[in-house]
C-alpha cells in the first residue's frame, strides 16, 4: 500500500509538470522534469496461443539538483512501474564530483551487461532483451539466481568515471564498479552478503565500444566446495562485450559465462541492424545459452528478425519474429508486435 501511495504521489506531481506555461511560472519546477512511456502489444505462435499484453507503463521525475564547475552536478531519479503489480524501478541520487570520478546511491542498472544498461526499453532495436541478460542480470522471471524479474536493477552504490577526454569530445575509458544487495529490487539486505559488479569500456572511436564485466557474491561461498567435480560456487558472472551503433547501422555481440549454485552456465548473441532511414530500421539477433555447459541437452537457441517504425516522435511500431529451439529440441515460431507511446 505504501508503494501504491507514493506512485500516486509522482503521478500527481508529474501531471502539472506536462505543460510548459505552467513550468515556466514555477521556478522550482526547472528541477523535475517529467517523462514516462507505456507498451504494449499482440503476440501469437504456431500453436495459435496468442494474446494482448502489457510490457512496460512507467513514469518517471528527474532533475539536476546543483550543476556547478566547483561542486560538482548532482541529479536524481524516481521511476515507477504501473504495468502488472505497481513498484519502484529506480530511486536513486548521482553525484559527478569530476568527469573522472562520480558516486550513485540508491537502486538503479547495474552494469552488468552492455545490453542491459546501455539500452533501455526505447533504445534497444528488437521487442525483447537477449537470454544473456534475461537469465544473467536480473531483466526476467527467467533469471537464474533470483528467478524473479528485477529489470535489471539493484540497490546499492558505484562509483564511475570517464577517463582520457578525445578530441571529438568522447572519453577513451568509461568504468563502473559497486556493491549492491543483491537480492533483488525494493528489499532490505537479508543477509550479510554483498554482490561487488565492475565493468571497464573502452572506446576507440565514438561509436564503437570494447568491454569486460565482472560479477561475484561476496561471503562464505568463497569457501570452495566440491560439487559434481567441479568447484561449488554460489553466483559468479564474467563476460566481454563489442558494441558498433552509429546513425546508420549497428553491430553488438556480448558472451556472458558464470556459477549459479554450482551449476555453470554460459551465453552469447550476436545482433545486427540497418537504418534505412532515420525513423525506420531493420535487424536480426542470434541468441544462445546452455544452463548447463559441462553436459548437452540444457541449450536455447533463438532466432530473431525485426522491424521498427517511427513514425511520429512519439510513437513507435515494432514487428519481430523468432524462431525458438528449446532445450528439449521443441521448435516453436513466434509472432510479436509492440508500440510503445512515449510520453
Amino acid at each position: 500500500m505504501k508503494k501504491l501511495t507514493l506512485i500516486l504521489l509522482l503521478l500527481v506531481a508529474a501531471a502539472p509538470c506536462t505543460f510548459r506555461s505552467q513550468a515556466q511560472e514555477r521556478p522550482w519546477m526547472k528541477y523535475i522534469t517529467p517523462s514516462g512511456y507505456y507498451q504494449a502489444g499482440y503476440s501469437i505462435d504456431d500453436a495459435l496461443n496468442n494474446t494482448f499484453y502489457i510490457k512496460r507503463a512507467r513514469i518517471a521525475l528527474a532533475g539536476e539538483l546543483i550543476n556547478s564547475e566547483r561542486y560538482g552536478k548532482v541529479e536524481y531519479k524516481v521511476q515507477a512501474e504501473l504495468a502488472g503489480s505497481p513498484k519502484l524501478m529506480d530511486y536513486f541520487v548521482r553525484y559527478t564530483v569530476r568527469p573522472e570520478f562520480g558516486i550513485i546511491f540508491g537502486q538503479t542498472k547495474t552494469p552488468l551487461t552492455v545490453e542491459n544498461s546501455e539500452y533501455a526499453p526505447l533504445k534497444l532495436e528488437l521487442i525483447d532483451y537477449s537470454l544473456v541478460v534475461q537469465r544473467f542480470a536480473r531483466m526476467s522471471a527467467n533469471d537464474l539466481y533470483l528467478k524473479a524479474s528485477s529489470g535489471g536493477r539493484e540497490m546499492g552504490i558505484q562509483f564511475f568515471g570517464n577517463w582520457f577526454k578525445m578530441n571529438d569530445g568522447h572519453a577513451l575509458v568509461r568504468y563502473q564498479v559497486g556493491l549492491f544487495n543483491g537480492n533483488g529490487i525494493n528489499k532490505n539486505d537479508d543477509d550479510r552478503l554483498k554482490n561487488f559488479m565492475a565493468r571497464v569500456m573502452i572506446f576507440p572511436i565514438k561509436d564503437l565500444s570494447i568491454s569486460g564485466c565482472y560479477e561475484r557474491r561476496l561471503g562464505h561461498m568463497d569457501e570452495v566446495e566440491i560439487y559434481n567435480d567441479y568447484d561449488y560456487r554460489i553466483l559468479d558472472r564474467y563476460g566481454a562485450a563489442i558494441a558498433y551503433d552509429s546513425k546508420f547501422a549497428w553491430f553488438r555481440t556480448e558472451y556472458m559465462a558464470g556459477h549459479t549454485f554450482g551449476w555453470r552456465a554460459e551465453g552469447a548473441y550476436v545482433t545486427a541492424g540497418y537504418k534505412i532511414t532515420p525513423t525506420w530500421n531493420v535487424g536480426a539477433r542470434y541468441d544462445y545459452f546452455t544452463t548447463n555447459s559441462r553436459e548437452v541437452g540444457h541449450d536455447q537457441q533463438y532466432i530473431t528478425v525485426g522491424t521498427s517504425w517511427h513514425p511520429f516522435p512519439r510513437l513507435r511500431l515494432q514487428l519481430n519474429y523468432t524462431h525458438k529451439q528449446e532445450p528439449d529440441r521443441s521448435v516453436t515460431h513466434l509472432v510479436n508486435v509492440m508500440s510503445s507511446i512515449i510520453l
